[in-house]
């Protein structure tokens, strides 16, 4: 580690032309990758004590640096305490710099991206409300220079990801095309200001991260497509030696995107190829360098060949998911309140259910029922609506082939009907109808045969979700 911190050293020192360094300062960003996640803690903390020792402008400017990397801290690490260092960082810019001024606007630029990133951690709706706020009075003053198109991209994030559950295709085509001026005013920037490539870079990743979330949702390959050709445009002039993990971000994004379009086409070599992307990506991040990252690549990677599952009925490429899903849950398992813990919670009990199914072993569905109650009893879970009612279809469904595989009803279809009767309750409310349709259909098959055992459909198991 030793050996390792000296040469990180001589390569910060050699991209500042050899001068001194005393700290990280708000435009190497891009140098903070090539930092562990222990030492872009420790430069966390020197940066806190060197803004409490220093005085006037180099004051707000050394708070501003600190608020920037406990951000990034919290970004791998997914640490709460490392979130509040960064709004309290943050804050005390603000104080230090005049008000209004285009460091004010920085610093209350730099709030909007930590509430915005702790409301995607976290699932904080009032986070993402004080994000809102926060770029919005970053746009307000007359001095805002760098700060106004990060904070057009940031408002336009929040946004987008609020449109999603009711925006249809054309909606999200013109969400996202309002990207293409901020991120064209950063790129302008550039040659002056060595934060602002990266910060374009950041745009570019997140309007593909938008487009991929709309075009899975409303089942539209061109909308996903479209989210590739940002990452392939984000990833230009991009180098791994000094951006590992932005190439990384990108990574995730593009292989995110392949997935998601070999699952709306029913394509396995789309989808295969986005697994393979992430292998070879996930072989360039370490646990020590990024958890979180390496935690999000396992998650899609698991995700991907849960995919495959679906597409080909392999029972491999499940217990290859579970594995993967187990992979992530061993990272985040200490990180409380991390909406990646519960999402992988939530696809792993899926992932066990549809195995089960199968198998057609009722042991294994026996066992299948059991995580998925257990997942369904957590705090985590009950507080997101749709991984809740994702579990109930399942339930559900599990329910169901049991009882098509036995023809003995032990309170299969009653327990089916409780489980789909909730699914139904909340899935109109998150804009999830198209799930809804084969679930209604289903329920009202199960109150069918509740009334008429004797029925010849009576024992129809089947849920197309």
């Amino acid at each position: 580690m030793f050996g390792l911190n000296r040469q990180v050293r001589k390569l910060l020192e050699e991209q500042h032309g050899g001068a001194p360094r005393d700290g990280l300062n708000a435009d190497d960003t891009s140098l903070l990758e090539v930092l562990p996640l222990a030492m872009l803690l420790t430069e966390a903390m020197a940066a806190d004590d060197l803004a409490g020792r220093a005085t006037g402008r180099r004051r707000s400017q050394l708070r501003l640096d600190a608020a920037i990397l406990w951000r990034e801290v919290t970004r791998r690490s997914g640490e709460v305490r490392a979130l509040s260092r960064a709004a309290l960082a943050a804050e005390k810019a603000l104080e230090a710099y005049g008000p209004r001024s285009a460091g004010w606007a920085r610093a209350r630029c730099e709030q909007g991206y930590s509430a915005m990133l702790g409301a995607e951690y976290f699932n904080d709706p009032g986070l993402l409300d004080a994000a809102e706020r926060a770029f919005e009075d970053s746009l307000s003053g007359a001095a805002r220079g760098l700060a106004a198109p990060y904070a057009e991209i940031g408002l336009l994030t929040i946004k987008g990801r609020r449109s999603i559950p009711t925006g249809d295709a054309q909606s999200a085509r013109v969400a996202a095309a309002r990207f293409t001026q901020p991120i064209a005013n950063l790129k302008a920037m550039s040659g002056r200001i060595r934060v602002a490539r990266m910060h374009s870079v950041e745009g570019y990743i997140l309007r593909s991260e938008l487009l991929c979330a709309w075009g899975a949702r409303l089942n539209d390959a061109p909308l996903l497509r479209a989210a590739v050709r940002d990452t392939i445009t984000a990833a230009s002039g991009l180098t791994p030696d000094f951006e590992p993990l932005t190439i990384a971000r990108i990574g995730f994004a593009r292989a995110a995107a392949q997935i998601a379009i070999g699952e709306v086409e029913e394509d396995a070599e789309i989808c295969l190829a986005g697994v393979n992307l992430l292998n070879g990506v996930l072989d360039e991040i370490t646990l020590g360098q990024s958890p979180l990252d390496r935690a999000r690549g396992e998650f899609l990677l698991a995700r991907g060949r849960q995919v495959l599952g679906d597409l080909s009925g392999d029972s491999l490429s499940y217990e290859r998911a579970l594995s993967g899903f187990d992979r992530v849950l061993k990272i985040t398992g200490n990180r409380e309140g991390l909406v990646l813990n519960c999402q992988a919670e939530t696809q792993r009990a899926l992932c066990l259910a549809r195995s089960a199914e199968i198998s057609r072993d009722v042991a294994v569905l026996n066992s299948a029922e059991k995580a998925l109650r257990s997942t369904l009893a957590k705090a985590s879970v009950v507080r997101d609506p749709e991984s809740w009612s994702l579990l109930q279809l399942n339930l559900a469904r599990l329910l169901l082939a049991r009882l098509d595989i036995t023809r003995q009803d032990r309170g299969e279809r009653t327990g089916a009907r409780a489980a789909l009767t909730s699914a139904l309750d909340v899935l109109p409310e998150q804009s999830l109808r198209a799930l809804g349709r084969p679930a209604a259909w289903t329920l009202d098959l199960v109150d069918a045969a509740i009334r008429d055992p004797k029925r010849p459909d009576s024992d129809d198991s089947e849920i197309r979700l």
